[in-house]
């Protein structure tokens, strides 16, 4: 996503809307198009697919922090080795 992104949902009692949305100026890059689509979602795939977005939200959570630690601690592995070096 760049800052001219955006997703928006909206709702009512009968609707789930999800629109993406992307502007771009046609000064700043003509061969990039604007768009704007909008999906109305029953009850059933919105909740499939808000779990499926929470679930790997949460798994690349996870996997983010397994990868900062695995960097902390080689960083500080290559000091104690340049230290006895």
């Amino acid at each position: 996503m760049n800052s001219t992104d955006a997703v928006h949902v909206y709702s009512d009692d009968h609707h789930i809307w999800l629109q993406l949305r992307r502007n771009v100026a046609t000064e700043q890059d003509i061969g990039k198009p604007s768009f704007k689509v909008a999906m109305n979602l029953n009850v059933g795939i919105a909740e499939k697919l808000g779990n499926e977005l929470l679930r790997l939200a949460i798994s690349q959570k996870e996997r983010q922090k397994l990868n900062a630690r695995s960097a902390k601690e080689n960083k500080g592995k290559k000091g104690q080795v340049n230290a006895a070096a």
